[in-house]
């Protein structure tokens, strides 16, 4: 099959995700374990132990499968999940270190009652339980459309111990860093929360990377320094309900068309793919003590 055509067999309604990414790994060499926690089906990438060295820190490498309904849920999040994939099948070859763990998560779309329901809060409260802490998240959400990678701009938890905001801060710079080594032009600006949220409530440091076209970008930057509650709407706050209607239309298109029918696989763009892909391959490389 070709690219599209599995991407489009992932999207059809029906389509048992999970199974189809243990099913897409398995056929080109990588194995996986479902990992069950609270009813939800965490997909875990097994990668050669080779890759692995305890001198430097995990970096835990996050998308969320699962879908609202009645989306076909191209960008939010098959696209991760396909970037995802295919840098698994490249890790699973790599000859060298790159410290990379991969889970495909189930229940972020849960998460609009409260960071609690999420399938990651859950996941990262066992992960915590059997002793893994000393790690960065890396959280990919929607990065099928558009050239500009989207750090999302969030602070650390309040009261959080001067050692976690040391790592947060290094796991941001990192990103940072990464970005600018590829030459991308990107932004550091508000973005709803995906699973980050639930990693960063059970004490990791976590990060949320997306993707814009350049004017969404650029029109979202002047949006929020026109009006102060555009960035309480994108963080799930309370704004006046006399606005809620203005300020959904100040989101990026993008971000408009998750959740809806206009999600679809003819809504992505195929350079997102490319830069996403060089992002996860520098993320690999990268050494951190």
């Amino acid at each position: 099959m070709t690219f599209a055509s599995d991407y489009q067999e992932f999207l059809r309604p029906g389509t048992d995700r999970a199974a189809f990414i243990q099913n897409y790994l398995k056929a080109r060499g990588v194995e996986t374990a479902v990992i069950g926690v609270e009813g939800k089906r965490h997909i875990y990438v097994k990668l050669p132990r080779s890759g692995y060295d305890a001198t430097f820190r995990v970096k835990t490498i996050i998308s969320h499968y699962d879908i609202v309904p009645n989306s076909p849920g191209a960008n939010d999040n098959s696209s991760s999940v396909f970037c995802l994939m295919e840098f698994a099948v490249r890790l699973s070859k790599f000859r060298g270190v790159h410290n990379c763990r991969i889970f495909f998560t189930d229940g972020e779309e849960l998460g609009s009652g409260g960071v609690s329901e999420q399938g990651a809060f859950s996941l990262a409260a066992v992960m915590q339980k059997c002793g893994i802490r000393d790690e960065d998240i890396y959280v990919f959400d929607c990065v099928g459309r558009g050239t500009v990678p989207l750090l999302g701009l969030n602070i650390p938890p309040s009261k959080a111990p001067a050692s976690f905001v040391k790592k947060f801060n290094a796991l941001n710079q990192g990103v940072k860093a990464i970005f600018s080594s590829l030459g991308l032009n990107w932004v550091n600006l508000p973005m709803p929360y995906s699973d980050n949220a639930g990693f960063l409530a059970n004490g990791f440091p976590a990060v949320a990377i997306t993707m814009l076209p350049q004017d969404e970008a650029n029109a979202y930057m002047m949006a929020l320094r026109q009006d102060s509650d555009l960035l309480r709407y994108v963080q799930n706050k309370d704004v006046p309900d006399e606005k809620i209607e203005r300020l959904h239309a100040c989101l990026p298109l993008t971000w408009r068309l998750m959740h809806t029918d206009g999600d679809n696989f003819s809504s992505l763009t195929p350079q997102s793919f490319d830069i996403a892909a060089r992002i996860l391959d520098a993320i690999a490389l990268r050494k951190i003590f």
